[in-house]
Order: C-alpha cells, then structure tokens, then sequence
C-alpha cells in the first residue's frame, strides 16, 4: 500500500511539474507600417539577381530570383518617421508567373523597436491587393514572434509602390526567461 501511494504521489508531483513548466506570458502587438518600394530610377530598391537560362528576368518570368531593401515608414508618405526596412528574396515561384515566394525581414531601425526584427515567410498572388503572410520568429523585443503580416497596396504609379504593412505579433514568452524587458 505504501509503495502504490509512493507512485501515486510521484505522478502527481509529475503532473504539477509539467503544468509549470507550460506556464509563458503572451504578448500582443499589433502594428502598421508603409512600405515604399522603387522598381526602377536613382532610388530603385528591388534587383533581379538570378535566373533561368536564356531568358530575360523580371517581375513575371519564372525562376527569377530578386533582392530588395525598402523603406518602411510610419505613415503613407515617403516623407513621414522612418520606422525601418524591409529586406527580403522574392522568387517568382509560379509557371505562369504570377505568384511570388517570398521570404523576408522587418528590420525596424528608429524608435521602440530599433535592433528588432519580424521574419516572415509566404506566397504573394499578383492577382490579389492584399496578400497574407506567415511571421515564422524575430529578434531582440519580437524573441518568439507568431503570428500574421497583411501586406495591402495603396498605390502603383511608375513602378513606384505604398503598401500598407499590418503585423500582427504573438509572443508566448515562458515565465522563468530573463532576455526580454518589456517597454
């Protein structure tokens, strides 16, 4: 009898040691941010690096690998509070061209965020003005980011692009870590 209530006391102490350390703090943050996104011209922020074969890269060829670094700003204008960059690799990933594998990172350089980054990842379908995408980490005040970006067009004239940017960040942050100081 001793030893069956020895095992039954262990397993509960078990089960009291697993719901502890289940325990985290779950932070919310919800942002919007504009990206400026120049295809061509002085301030050209989108390059094709790679490609198929014998065939001219751009936005609607297949297999074309590009790189950018565009302005993310707190309101639609060019000219408001820079609030970071976004530093991707687009790949147009479909045969006929229109949709864009993308992986990418908010690199936030001004205000509470600066030295924090949101890594996301996802296809963009050029038929759509708003494209979702999956925020898979970040760094710094976004340490065990989740959650979704919604990427909506304001305007394209030119070859120059606004995007309206909403991030919507899950954080699920255990109780006992010290790296991260809420502000």
């Amino acid at each position: 009898m001793a030893k069956g209530l020895a095992i039954a006391s262990l397993q509960i102490l078990s089960v009291l040691l697993l719901a502890s350390l289940g325990q985290s703090k779950t932070v919310l943050t919800n942002l919007t941010v504009y990206l400026h996104e120049f295809q061509s011209g002085d301030a050209q922020s989108i390059f094709p690096v790679a490609g198929l074969p014998n065939v001219t890269w751009g936005f609607g060829q297949f297999g074309t690998v590009f790189v950018d670094d565009n302005i993310l700003t707190q309101g639609v204008s060019i000219k408001s509070t820079l609030v970071g960059r976004s530093q991707a690799i687009p790949v147009v990933a479909s045969l006929d061209g229109n949709n864009t594998a993308l992986a990418a990172t908010i690199l936030f350089t001004n205000g509470k965020y600066k030295g924090s980054t949101v890594e996301f990842k996802g296809i963009a379908l050029r038929s759509l003005d708003a494209n979702e995408f999956a925020i898979i980490g970040g760094t710094k005040q976004f340490r065990y980011a989740t959650g979704y970006i919604i990427f909506e067009l304001v305007s394209s004239v030119g070859g120059y692009i606004i995007s309206r940017v909403d991030l919507y960040i899950r954080q699920d942050i255990p109780d006992d870590y010290p790296g991260i100081a809420f502000l």
